[in-house]
C-alpha cells in the first residue's frame, strides 16, 4: 500500500471583527450638522471603498489590516452625486485603541464637522489628537468627565463651535473627590477661534445630588475667546451661587450671550451677580438666568443703590434680559420697585418687548417677576417722560 503522508491541519489565525468607528456620512450647512438636521434623505450603507472623500482614510484602514463595517450615507435632496458631498461624520468610540483610528480620520480634509459618542475612559490622559481640518461644528456626546478627557486631548484650532450632550457621571453619587476628567484645563490654543459653546444635559431622569456650575464649566475656563454659551439641564437641579457667577464672568469677559437654564436651582444667586455681570461682561447683550434670590438681595444694591442713568452716559448695552417666573414666593410692590430700578440701571437699554418672554398663564401673570417687569415697564416710561425724577419715590 502506498504510504500516506498524514498533515495536521493548519491553525489560521481568527480574524478580528470589522470595527465602526464610523455610523454615518453626510452633508453639513456650517452651521447645523446632519444629525440634527431633519431634511436629509438616506442613501443607503456603503463599505468605506465606495465613498471616494475617505481615500485617505482607506489607506489607514489597509496599512493597519483593519475592516471598517458599512457607513450609511446622508443625503440633501437636492444633491446629485451625495458620495462626492459628504462633509460631516457621526462615529462613536468604542475605546482609546480607536483613538489612532479617529486621528487617521481627521486628516480628511473635506470632512469639516463630527458629532463623536466617546465611552468611559480612565483616570489619565488620553494621546493627543489634531484636527486640523474640523471647522464648522464639534458635538461630543457621553458622560461628562469623558467627554472633558477628550477634549483637553484634542486640537482644533480653527473649530469655531462646540456642542456638549451630556450625560452625569455614573460614579459621581459614590466618589469622594471629583471625576478625573472634571480636574483637567482645555489649552486655550487648541481652540484658538472657538466662540460658541452649547451644553445640553441629556438625562432621563433626575438625580438626588444637584450639579454645580463651577464643577461643570472649570475645565472650559480656560477658554477665554468664547463669546456665546449656552446650558440646559433638562432634569437636574443647579447649584449657582453667586461665586459660581463670578468665576464665570472673571474667565468669560468677552461675552455677548449668556443662557443657563434648568428646572430648578438649589443654589440660587442674587442681585449681585447682575451687579458682577454688568461690570465684568460689558459686551453681554442677552442674559437668560435660571432664578435669582428675591429674598436676599446682596450686599452690591446697599454700597451702589440705583442710580438713575442719564441719555448722555454709555450704559452697558444687554438688549435682551430674562430670569425664570418663580411664584412660590410674594414680594411687595415696594421691592419690585427696588429690583426693576436696579436692573434699569445696571442695563438701561433692555428692550422689554424681548426680555422676559412669557406664556399668559395665571401662574406667570401672578409670579414676582411679571411684576417687576411692569415695574420695569413703568421706569423706562419715567426716564423718557420725566427725565431724572424716574427713581423718585411716588408718595
Amino acid at each position: 500500500m502506498p504510504a500516506h503522508v498524514v498533515t495536521k491541519p493548519s491553525k489560521t489565525s481568527k480574524e478580528a471583527p470589522p470595527v465602526a468607528l464610523i455610523r454615518s456620512l453626510g452633508p453639513s450647512n456650517g452651521s447645523v450638522s446632519a444629525p440634527d438636521r431633519d431634511d436629509l434623505l438616506t442613501l443607503g450603507d456603503y463599505p468605506p471603498e465606495c465613498i471616494p472623500r475617505l481615500g485617505s482614510f482607506i489607506s489607514a484602514l489597509t496599512s493597519l489590516r483593519v475592516r471598517h463595517k458599512p457607513i450609511t450615507v446622508r443625503y440633501a435632496e437636492e444633491t446629485t452625486t451625495p458620495l462626492l458631498h459628504v462633509a460631516h461624520a457621526e462615529c462613536q468610540l468604542e475605546g482609546e485603541s480607536e483613538q489612532s483610528l479617529l486621528q487617521r480620520l481627521f486628516y480628511v480634509r473635506e470632512l469639516t464637522s463630527y458629532d463623536i459618542e466617546v465611552p468611559v475612559f480612565g483616570p489619565k490622559r488620553l494621546r493627543t489628537m489634531r484636527a486640523r481640518y474640523l471647522k464648522h461644528e464639534l458635538t461630543m456626546r457621553g458622560e461628562l468627565p469623558s467627554i472633558v478627557q477628550f477634549l483637553s486631548a484634542l486640537e482644533a484650532d480653527i473649530l469655531t463651535k462646540l456642542v456638549v450632550r451630556f450625560r452625569r457621571s455614573q460614579f459621581e453619587a459614590c466618589a469622594r473627590a471629583p471625576d478625573f476628567g472634571y480636574l483637567l484645563q482645555l489649552v486655550q490654543s487648541a481652540y484658538e477661534n472657538l466662540r460658541t459653546l452649547v451644553l445640553l444635559e441629556t438625562e432621563e431622569h433626575a438625580r438626588f445630588f444637584d450639579v454645580s456650575l463651577t464643577t461643570v464649566l472649570r475645565p472650559l475656563y480656560s477658554l477665554r475667546r468664547l463669546e456665546d454659551v449656552e446650558l440646559r439641564l433638562e432634569k437636574s437641579s443647579l447649584h449657582a451661587p453667586d461665586g459660581d457667577i463670578e468665576k464665570l464672568a472673571n474667565a468669560w469677559r468677552n461675552l455677548r450671550r449668556l443662557v443657563l437654564a434648568c428646572p430648578r436651582c438649589t443654589a440660587m444667586p442674587t442681585l449681585d451677580s447682575l451687579y458682577t455681570l454688568a461690570d465684568m461682561c460689558r459686551c453681554l447683550l442677552q442674559l437668560v438666568l435660571p432664578q435669582l434670590d428675591l429674598s436676599d438681595l446682596g450686599e452690591d444694591i446697599k454700597r451702589r443703590p440705583p442710580k438713575e442713568p442719564m441719555d448722555d452716559a454709555v450704559g452697558h448695552p444687554l438688549r435682551v434680559f430674562g430670569v425664570a417666573c418663580n411664584s412660590t414666593t410674594r414680594i411687595a410692590d415696594s421691592q419690585a420697585t427696588r429690583i426693576a430700578r436696579c436692573i434699569d440701571s445696571l442695563f438701561p437699554y433692555i428692550d422689554v418687548t424681548e426680555s422676559w418672554v412669557h406664556d399668559n398663564s395665571v401662574e406667570t401673570l401672578l409670579s414676582d417677576w411679571y411684576l417687576i417687569w411692569v415695574n420695569i415697564m413703568a421706569t423706562k416710561a419715567l426716564r423718557k417722560c420725566a427725565p431724572g425724577r424716574a427713581y423718585l419715590d411716588r408718595a
